[in-house]
């Protein structure tokens, strides 16, 4: 260790003790040098080199290159955007039917209502037939509309939604590591994995489940006391809503029904939508499970020996396995590796299979 160039062991000065002399108040020195036990020397103990820079001064130095800024999150800027282009998107919506009644076919309660429930039902794609365009310019409005709506509104809206699952999501888990007080199991522990820091299938099953039962239900509720429909039919026209299906036996005809129709649609059919998505994620994200603990837990045979040798070395290093065992997993590919490979090879300038300090400081000199 003493060869090392940037560190040593640190060394403390002998001190020659002295005491005071009683008779004359004057200090003197201890004659005994064998009575002083030398300062023992802590072996393991080390400390940087008095020669060696300063890494403040490292940091310091800035780069020839500037660095790429590290991608931000897109939540909290997706959802201004998505209300702000939802707003101007209805708003042209319900200016260009407002001004066009007469070019519509259908039942009429309010001018301002009926445009804001034609505008919805066309970006939901739901398509009652309770409202259509009569003319040829409205029928090209409307199949702007419809394209605009489905192909652009519609993304910002999903990523809304997302977010709002996620952010649930990470609310719960980090209030169950907060309240975790006691080992053992639990029913937390059931729907809930604390250690690794997610939730299970069955709990987002369970969601996706509640979410699509809780806009059904209300909507079937509201159905009935608005619209006047009974039980059979409310159920049938909120299940046939929020699937998108719209036969168009049934819609909404009361102004208190529309009204309704342009909140609850615009929220239950994109919450329906993201649970069967959730769904579908759910059983792909337990495939790829099983799969990743099959990997960990089979042995390694010859085969998958002279797969992982990346280096035809005859053995494989701790590197070269992890490598191939995430590779079985289907977590990175061929060409995740050759990038990363890449871009190693640029920092290596003189090709020696690792990276220095000297390089490094070399490469932002």
């Amino acid at each position: 260790m003493e060869n090392e160039p940037f560190l040593s062991l640190q060394s403390k000065p002998q001190l020659r003790p002295t005491v005071e002399d009683d008779h004359h108040g004057t200090p003197s020195e201890i004659q005994d040098n064998s009575q002083i036990q030398p300062p023992s020397k802590k072996h393991g103990s080390l400390h940087r080199c008095k020669t060696a820079p300063a890494m403040a001064v490292m940091r310091d130095r800035k780069p020839k290159t500037p660095q790429l800024p590290k991608p931000k999150s897109e939540s909290s800027t997706i959802i201004r955007q998505a209300f702000f282009l939802l707003s101007l998107y209805l708003l042209l919506g319900v200016a260009i039917y407002s001004f066009n009644r007469d070019e519509f076919s259908g039942i009429e309660t309010h001018p301002v209502v009926d445009a804001l429930y034609f505008c919805i039902v066309t970006m939901c794609t739901i398509g009652y037939g309770d409202i259509t365009p009569l003319t040829p310019a409205t029928k090209i409005f409307a199949c702007v509309f419809v394209l605009v709506g489905f192909g652009f509104i519609d993304i910002l809206l999903s990523g809304v939604v997302s977010y709002v699952l996620e952010l649930q999501e990470n609310m719960i888990l980090t209030g169950i590591h907060i309240k975790k007080s006691q080992q053992g199991f639990s029913a937390r522990n059931y729907i809930v994995d604390v250690d690794k820091g997610r939730m299970r299938i069955r709990l987002k099953v369970g969601l996706a489940l509640g979410v699509v039962v809780l806009c059904v239900g209300i909507g079937t509720l509201m159905l009935y006391f608005l619209e006047n429909l009974d039980w059979i039919d409310s159920v049938y026209l909120s299940v046939m809503s929020v699937t998108t299906v719209g036969y168009g036996d049934r819609a909404f005809k009361t102004l208190p029904g529309r009204l309704f129709a342009g909140v609850w649609l615009l929220i239950s059919t994109l919450a329906v939508a993201r649970a069967f998505l959730y769904l579908a994620e759910a059983r792909v994200d337990k495939r790829h499970r099983r799969i990743a603990k099959w990997v960990l837990h089979r042995d390694i045979t010859i085969q998958d020996l002279l797969a992982a040798d990346i280096n035809n070395d005859g053995f494989i290093s701790k590197s070269e396995y992890v490598i191939y065992k995430l590779k079985e997993m289907g977590k990175i590919g061929e060409k995740d590796i050759l990038q990363i490979c890449d871009q190693f090879s640029k920092l290596d300038t003189n090709n020696s299979g690792k990276l220095t300090l000297p390089q490094l400081l070399e490469n932002r000199l």
